[in-house]
């Protein structure tokens, strides 16, 4: 017997001899340096027990054997069962899906999703983040091709996401999963997953803490018996615009599985109870014992978004900072392909979360920094800033003062973290600082800027506490600050290799849905002053008068560009009746003229020219009106006007403040005193105004069990085979074959998402259709079937 054997790079197909062993070996390719394990394809990186090993064999035999000496078009079907075409030496197959994508999108950076593709293979990974939501939900195309070349399931397979409509309440793996990164099938007894990767076992363990929510969540479900969990590879090349797809699996069965957490369980109820209390966030703590504790002081509830602060916050902020890719999380209000509006991009996955909506809303708010307008009402907000900010000016008023005339304001504001940060001790992490810090958008060529602009940027810097009690959505932009400073001191600190902080995953996400787009902000601040006073500080919101004209937009087409609606703007301001803006003398006067010219047309009326005294009564109103004219000439109005059109936040974790370690800071020192007066409550410990969670060894992710159907079946066979299964709830699912299975139709309509799969090998082609994604799309099929190119009918 050899005591060698040959194995090949799973990447790169390089051939190696290792020794023969029982033992797992961990190799890595000298070509790529892949590294991968000396795994025999379908069998699952957990040690089987020798007496199973005999029996394991014997079955084996007897289903390939079966299988061989089947005739296909005889050959009968069970509801979830998979069918297997032969292996192949090379099985990967390359699906091509460039045809598919807008390339026109605008990204986040202004440039379209084609033009950043074409410079990814120059720059660095974070380029990829631009196109990533564009470009990483293609993977849907995986399980489509995937069927082509092992033949379809007589049951067909379910996207887990058709339960989760966006914007629905859900738990935080279910965005990790839509936008691509992660993809499950399952039906009644089967359970396909798509990961990232060349080796299906080295996936598997690297994405275990991820997936195995989704996967417990499907085996729990009312209607299911998994037997069988097949694990797929598959790479997303975003230059390429291509996905290779590995369409040999890994396969577990129910026994073999193992869903366990690898590291200590956090006690998310404990956690849960201490958020609950209404606390400022101060510290993380991870002991000796792996347990996580949270620190905060007793206040007023704090909220995010009008709503209490929730364990689903804290999770949407873990996903955002342990899970974005390539898209770190930040918001930004950028250019739209429809000009009147400006397209709100996030990055992170916090769309469709209150987190992200206070971030938006923030940002929003820099609008009424320069206008004084609210962003949402339009209203005038001014007075109700200066009651907590006595010495508030907007932009606008500042740029009046500096006496630049006429003028526009197209400064991109934004928040930087790059103040927030914390102090350790190696286990304990607390809140050192907690605000943005406001500036312009930082760019690679230096932007200069007015004073006003400045001026507006330090004020609000330097009194941001008086801004937080003028505006809520400042204070709860704070808290969000605390939050994320607390999970980068954890990522920082990697304490995910010491505690299982993924079953913050299996937290449920609350309903919620933010916007794709807004108005832009489109207004003029309008000044209107006598010739001989002069404009300051104390006077200016007197002689200020601003017009919200954002609706104007909708009487141009989407495609009229900036300087455009400019000019609108100053059309607008020309016909403003001087009146409108004038100050209160110039008003006062301008009525007096107006009462005499009354009375001269009255007396016109009733003049008797004959009568001496009537003559110079109306003489006398003659020579008032000289001199209010001759006044209100010479008060000569001084007008200007500043137009603005149309920032953002950046939550990116390596902006983060690094973290400062002092094991005498004053805040460790004081956390440090009180962990030894603390008592416990319950869920929570207590020690003065101090609370800190208590955990009570009792952790674990959530279960969140899926409403799987019961199917009920039906068949006949009329020309061809056709499969129709049909619940309760009124979902349904199909499948048609061809007696030689050349041919093959699948439909399944589930929570009201339709998916659509027609094969067809004569034509080698294969359509699709996935509601809300891709619809009606085709992929054209290679000859040796290696290559799958996909267009749009």
């Amino acid at each position: 017997m050899s005591l060698q054997e040959y194995i090949n790079c799973p990447n790169c197909n390089v051939r190696y001899r290792i020794p023969r062993t029982d033992q797992r070996l961990k190799i890595t390719c000298k070509n790529c340096q892949e590294v991968f394990y000396n795994y025999t394809t379908g069998t699952p990186p957990k040690k089987q027990k020798n007496k199973f090993v005999i029996p394991g064999i014997i079955i084996a035999i007897i289903v390939v054997v079966f299988w061989f000496t089947q005739d296909s078009s005889t050959q009968a079907f069970k509801p979830g069962e998979s069918i297997f075409s032969r292996v192949k030496s090379n099985n990967w197959v390359t699906i091509d899906y460039g045809s598919l994508v807008n390339t026109s999108t605008l990204t986040h950076s202004g440039e379209t999703v084609g033009e950043i593709i074409r410079k990814i293979p120059n720059y660095t990974d974070d380029l990829k983040g631009l196109v990533q939501q564009y470009l990483e939900p293609y993977s849907i195309l995986c399980h489509d091709v995937l069927l082509s070349t092992i033949e379809p399931d007589t049951l067909p397979l379910v996207n887990i996401l058709v339960h989760y409509q966006v914007g629905s309440e859900q738990p935080a793996w279910v965005d990790l999963f839509r936008e691509g990164h992660f993809q499950l099938y399952y039906n009644t007894h089967l359970i396909r997953i798509f990961l990232k990767g060349s080796n299906q076992a080295n996936s598997y363990e690297k994405y275990h803490s991820i997936i195995r929510h989704a996967i417990q969540d499907v085996i729990w479900s009312k209607n299911t018996s998994i037997d069988n969990v097949e694990v797929y590879v598959f790479n997303n090349d975003y230059a390429r615009t291509e996905i290779r797809l590995n369409t040999i699996p890994i396969i577990f069965n129910e026994e073999e599985l193992e869903l366990s957490p690898k590291r200590k369980s956090i006690d998310l109820a404990s956690i849960e109870a201490f958020l609950n209390q209404g606390v400022i966030l101060e510290a993380v703590e991870v002991d000796a014992n792996n347990d996580l504790y949270f620190y905060g002081r007793k206040a007023r509830k704090q909220t995010l978004d009008g709503y209490p602060l929730s364990l689903s916050d804290v999770a949407v902020i873990y996903r955002s900072v342990f899970h974005y890719g390539h898209n770190a999380p930040y918001i930004s209000l950028d250019n739209h392909e429809d000009n009147r509006y400006a397209k709100v991009n996030f990055g992170g996955h916090l769309e469709n979360t209150r987190v992200g909506n206070v971030v938006l809303e923030a940002d929003k708010l820099f609008k009424a920094l320069a206008t004084g307008l609210d962003p949402n009402t339009h209203n005038l907000i001014k007075s109700k800033i200066t009651k907590e900010v006595p010495d508030f000016l907007t932009e606008d008023e500042r740029s009046l003062l500096e006496n630049i005339g006429e003028g526009h304001i197209q400064i991109r504001y934004w928040f930087y973290p790059d103040s927030i940060g914390t102090v350790t001790d190696g286990s304990i992490g607390a809140v050192l600082t907690y605000q943005f810090l406001a500036d312009v958008e930082r760019m690679d060529i230096k932007v200069s800027v007015s004073n006003a602009v400045r001026e507006t940027i330090n004020h609000l810097n330097q009194n941001y506490s008086q801004y937080e009690k003028a505006e809520k959505t400042f204070q709860e932009l704070s808290t969000v600050g605390k939050i994320m400073a607390l999970v980068n001191w954890l990522k920082g600190m990697n304490m995910d290799d010491r505690i299982e902080l993924d079953e913050l995953l299996s937290v449920k996400i609350p309903a919620f849905v933010t916007p794709k787009k807004t108005k832009k902000m489109f207004a003029i601040s309008a000044a209107a002053y006598l010739s001989n006073s002069y404009l300051n500080t104390q006077n200016v919101r007197d002689y200020t008068k601003v017009y919200y004209i954002s609706h104007l937009l909708d009487k141009y087409s989407s495609t009229t560009s900036d300087k455009y609606f400019l000019d609108v703007a100053g059309d607008y301001f020309s016909q403003i009746d001087i009146s409108e803006i004038a100050p209160t003398e110039y008003n006062d006067l301008k009525h007096s003229l107006e009462s005499i010219e009354r009375q001269i047309e009255q007396k016109k009326m009733t003049l008797n020219s004959y009568s001496s005294r009537d003559v110079n009564n109306y003489n006398k109103l003659i020579d008032q009106q000289n001199v209010l004219v001759n006044k209100l000439n010479n008060m000569r109005i001084e007008s200007r006007c500043i137009t603005s059109i149309g920032g953002g936040i950046n939550l990116r974790p390596s902006e983060f403040k690094r973290i400062s370690r002092n094991r005498n800071s004053p805040k460790l020192r004081e956390i440090s005193k009180l962990k030894n007066k603390i008592k416990t409550v319950g869920k929570i410990a207590i020690s003065g105004n101090w609370i800190r969670s208590s955990p009570a060894g009792i952790g674990g992710s959530r279960i969140n069990k899926l409403p799987a159907n019961s199917w009920v079946l039906s068949k006949s066979v009329n020309g061809k085979i056709e499969y129709n299964f049909h619940s309760n709830s009124g979902d349904y699912a199909s499948m048609s074959l061809s007696p030689d299975l050349k041919e093959w139709y699948s439909k399944t309509v589930v929570n009201g998402s339709e998916d659509i799969v027609k094969y067809s090998k004569t034509s080698n082609r294969l359509q699709v259709n996935h509601s809300g994604f891709l619809n009606e799309s085709t992929g054209r099929i290679s000859s040796n079937g290696k290559r799958i190119e996909f267009f749009r009918q």
